[in-house]
């Protein structure tokens, strides 16, 4: 195995996806679960919440770490402006949106809870989670894309040359 595979670059490279489709994934089948009044659609929902919101520590934490060692010159090669800029903004907006993923989190097990012992509950804690869901796609697709114009120069937005 390369050595460098378990850099925090590399997992937070590999990990950042997690947070951002589970987050994704949690309105449809929350939706489908109050809709079909399936009581295990809706604890998948959940639990999908609640894995978002685990991995957000491990993401965040391999982020910080990656963005020390870009500024310590321990990658190379290094960042250019426009990537430097884009790591700033994408650090962020990342900072944004973890309380809003831990929020849903939070929401899945409430939810969880909930088609345990009240399940009379589960559809308003189902339409909180998917609200709250929703929200935080916003972040972390934001996030997200100014992640990828690190590295991405044809990510980044196009300034128009002056003449």
């Amino acid at each position: 195995m390369d050595p460098h595979f378990l850099q925090p670059e590399h997992l937070h490279v590999m990990l950042n996806h997690f947070p951002i489709i589970l987050t994704l994934l949690v309105p449809p089948i929350l939706l489908a679960g109050l809709f079909f009044q399936q009581k295990p659609i809706l604890a998948v929902g959940f639990s999908l919440a609640l894995l978002g919101a685990l991995t957000t520590p491990v993401v965040m934490q391999t982020g910080h770490s990656a963005h020390t060692r870009f500024e310590m010159g321990q990658i190379q090669p290094p960042l250019d402006e426009d990537g430097d800029i884009a790591s700033e903004m994408h650090e962020d907006m990342a900072e944004k949106a973890a309380p809003i993923l831990y929020l849903v989190g939070f929401g899945g097990i409430a939810g969880l809870l909930t088609l345990r012992f009240r399940p009379a509950w589960a559809k308003g804690a189902a339409l909180a989670v998917t609200l709250a869901a929703g929200v935080a796609s916003i972040f972390t697709l934001q996030s997200a894309q100014l992640g990828g114009r690190i590295r991405h120069p044809e990510f980044r937005i196009q300034r128009k040359a002056r003449p």
